[in-house]
């Protein structure tokens, strides 16, 4: 019984975008030899990855949706590992894969050496709290929204004991 997957995989940003369209038409016919048939092929833009892969900061995400025998699957994963132009993929069946729906950030390069920009600030400042955070650091200090004064919400407060308040507010409420 044929059934529907995605296969997600990332190309290195290394190679030129001839070398990108060749590890696609490599793949097309790695998924046709196992016996899948292809519906779409989507090239998703090229990103930038939270870490280093292999010495590679960036890749070009294409997506796949074809129909396959499970049996194929296994042998599909295994090629795509091994192979030297794929740095990662993933392989599910679409109804666990979520759909058409996805969203992904493009790779916007930001240069952190522009003096001009206003928005920096020193290493050695410390990043200001948010109204938020001051307001749950209230309730937890057992102050309401009202009472909080601006020097009790910029007090610091430690993992631990921020931990042991948290652990007193929730056993008052239970």
């Amino acid at each position: 019984m044929m059934t529907q997957y995605e296969l997600l995989y990332i190309i290195p940003a290394t190679l030129t975008d001839e070398d990108v369209g060749g590890v696609e038409t490599t793949v097309k016919a790695l998924l046709e030899k196992h016996g899948a048939t292809i519906e779409n092929t989507t090239r998703l833009g090229k990103f930038r990855f939270a870490y280093a892969i292999k010495n590679v900061r960036h890749g070009h995400y294409v997506l796949v949706h074809f129909s396959s025998e499970g049996a194929a699957i296994a042998a599909i994963t295994e090629a795509l590992r091994i192979s030297s132009d794929v740095l990662r993929s993933i392989l599910l069946r679409a109804d666990e894969a979520g759909g058409d729906k996805f969203d992904m950030v493009q790779y916007v390069e930001v240069n952190l050496d522009n003096k001009e920009s206003g928005d920096r600030r020193r290493r050695d400042e410390k990043p200001k709290a948010s109204e938020e955070i001051k307001s749950a650091v209230a309730v937890l200090e057992g102050e309401t929204k009202e009472e909080v004064k601006p020097e009790a919400a910029a007090v610091e407060i430690s993992a631990t004991e921020l931990e042991k308040k948290i652990d007193a507010a929730l056993e008052d409420k239970a």
